[in-house]
């Protein structure tokens, strides 16, 4: 996922005046807190447990709340056939999950860098961001961010994420497994057969390919939906905002209001709770921030 930031270079230069007034103005109106992310998926603030590395020259903060997405999101996947499993099938996990979350980050890290935008990356209980340093440095360095270059930004996520899946599948394949297709929520989903495999009773290997399959899966899929602030809600506002600047972005808190809450009477109606609450605030989100357009065509 990758926050609403505006660079300090982008001015009415790169659409136009009055085009740039109505885009600067859809972008100034959507929900966000005081760092410039949505409320419910701001960055965290730095903890002293916070563990730190760097990957191909981007930063990266892990915050120590990200631990706890397997035992939110894990389920049975964390029961196994003797006690002992289950500390292993954390641990693994907890692998599939950072894996793949920072793969997808990398993927807006690497889209923003091509920008000449440097970024970071933070990941914690809600998932990750990808963060633009806006710097001083970095000003005179960044193109300037166009509907068009953060479409490239938003998508390079999901897409990087996708493509770890079809790794996954591959692999699968090679070990003579099978695709079981699935459908969650309304998402087709290729998920694994290992019982023509050697590891047809191996609880990690199953743990591994579900999870990961999942992830990079549903989760990217989902990213994909038109909903702020997720990735497919930004690529549709920059869609919009291409052929309508000033109406762009109403349309569009229009459009994920709509189905944000859809998708939370969806998840509601298959018992996923937590699925229900995120995307009901969403769509609360994208309410509060429609309320809040005085924007229109000029």
């Amino acid at each position: 996922m990758e926050p609403t930031r505006i660079p300090a270079n982008f001015g009415p230069g790169v659409l136009g005046e009055r085009q740039f007034s109505g885009y600067l103005h859809g972008i100034e109106s959507l929900p966000h807190s005081a760092d410039g992310n949505s409320m419910f998926l701001a960055e965290p603030q730095p903890t002293g447990f916070d563990l730190r590395f760097q990957i191909f020259g981007f930063p990266v903060r892990v915050h120590p709340a990200f631990f706890l997405m397997p035992l939110i999101l894990g389920g049975s996947l964390l029961q196994g056939d003797n006690p002992g499993s289950t500390g292993v099938n954390f641990l693994v996990l907890t692998a599939v999950f950072f894996v793949a979350i920072l793969v997808h980050e990398l993927g807006h890290a690497f889209a923003m860098r091509y920008f000449g935008e440097s970024a970071s990356i933070v990941l914690y209980w809600m998932g990750g961001l990808a963060i633009p340093n806006m710097g001083r440095w970095n000003a005179g360095r960044a193109r300037p961010r166009t509907p068009y270059s953060q479409l490239i930004i938003s998508a390079a996520g999901p897409l990087a994420g996708i493509l770890l899946g079809l790794v996954l599948v591959a692999v699968l394949v090679a070990m003579g497994g099978k695709i079981v297709w699935e459908t969650v929520l309304v998402f087709p989903i290729p998920m694994p057969d290992l019982r023509a495999t050697a590891f047809a009773d191996n609880q990690a290997m199953w743990v591994l390919m579900t999870s990961g399959m999942f992830s990079c899966f549903f989760w990217n899929l989902l990213n994909l939906a038109p909903v702020l602030p997720l990735d497919g809600g930004r690529i549709l506002q920059s869609i919009l905002t291409i052929f309508d600047p000033w109406n762009g972005t109403r349309t569009c808190l229009v459009v994920s209001m709509i189905t944000a809450g859809a998708l939370a009477l969806l998840s509601l109606n298959n018992n996923a709770q937590f699925g229900a609450f995120f995307f009901g605030f969403m769509a609360f989100e994208s309410f509060q921030a429609l309320q809040s357009y005085g924007g229109g065509r000029r």
